[in-house]
């Protein structure tokens, strides 16, 4: 996808609406008789469920390839996602798989401890660009953000262990365990850290179902 040029950019920092249509990567938007089609990243679209009225938040990129408009499950999300498409050969749909296979949190950890195997994790990040986001997200984002991260902040609760350890023995693996409790941390949040274990794994068996896993 080619490099956005900021007079390009145009503004839609949200929308609210109901929603036609869901899978892993897209959402479908009725938003006042308009139909959306937005990008979405494994987070955003675990928000929806068809007939619901929900609110994403967005991010209108335009180049030269056309227009592509992504959602996102917090505005946590998007800012990390305009940080990792400002990388050189990082573009939107690559920016959107990272966020989907990674957790803000899992990202920023993988920055701190410059843990490259973690960004392959991503479909279409090799080895080199894994090495370049490590390098150069750490001079984009806040030092605050990245000691934190190295400090362990955004780590895996002991719920999330039992969890994780709960749906293993019920045949998913561990990747598959790991992936759902990050994409149900960046979908609740603070909230998070305060589910007790069966309301976690509910809301992972859930998901896993949801998906096909």
């Amino acid at each position: 996808m080619g490099r956005t040029r900021p007079e390009d950019r145009a503004v839609i920092r949200s929308l609210t609406g109901v929603v036609l249509g869901v899978s892993e990567t897209s959402v479908l938007l009725d938003v006042n008789g308009l139909g959306f089609d937005l990008l979405c990243t494994r987070a955003a679209a675990a928000l929806c469920s068809v007939g619901q009225r929900v609110r994403l938040t967005t991010y209108l990129q335009i180049s030269e390839a056309g227009a592509a408009l992504y959602g996102f499950a917090s505005e946590r999300e998007r800012e990390l996602f305009l940080k990792v498409v400002a990388i050189k050969g990082v573009g939107g749909r690559t920016g959107m798989a990272i966020l989907s296979a990674l957790s803000v949190d899992e990202v920023l950890r993988a920055v701190s401890l410059a843990d490259v195997a973690a960004f392959t994790r991503a479909p279409g990040v090799g080895k080199k660009t894994a090495e370049r986001l490590c390098f150069e997200l750490r001079s984009l984002l806040p030092d605050g953000l990245i000691q934190s991260a190295a400090q362990g902040e955004g780590v895996p609760s002991r719920t999330a262990d039992t969890v994780a350890e709960a749906l293993v023995g019920l045949g998913f693996t561990q990747a598959d365990a790991a992936s759902v409790l990050a994409l149900l941390r960046a979908a609740q949040g603070e909230a998070f850290d305060g589910l007790d274990a069966e309301t976690l794994l509910k809301l992972a068996l859930r998901e896993l179902h949801r998906g096909g896993r």
